[in-house]
Formats: structure tokens, sequence, C-alpha cells
């Protein structure tokens, strides 16, 4: 299910939309991880 979409940068930064944010109750200096799974990239809010 889509609920937002980023654009990368030029410097290959990507912003995370508010949407998801709000989502997984990410907030500044939490850790998020890249994972590449059947060729997907599934990011996710690293568990503290």
């Amino acid at each position: 299910m889509k609920i937002a979409e980023s654009r990368v940068s030029k410097r290959y930064l990507v912003a995370i939309p508010r949407a998801v944010r709000v989502a997984l109750n990410i907030d500044v200096g939490d850790v998020i991880e890249w994972h590449v799974e059947d060729g997907k990239i599934v990011v996710k809010k690293k568990l503290q």
C-alpha cells in the first residue's frame, strides 16, 4: 500500500514523508534501517 513518495536529490538524499513519520512514530535521532528484499527496498525503524 503506497502512502507517500520521495524524490532522490542530486546528493542522493531522501526525505521521510510526514505520513510515514507519523505512521511509524519516527522522530529526530531515530535510526532507520535499509534492506533489499526480493528486489525491493524496505525501510524499517530500528527498535531500541
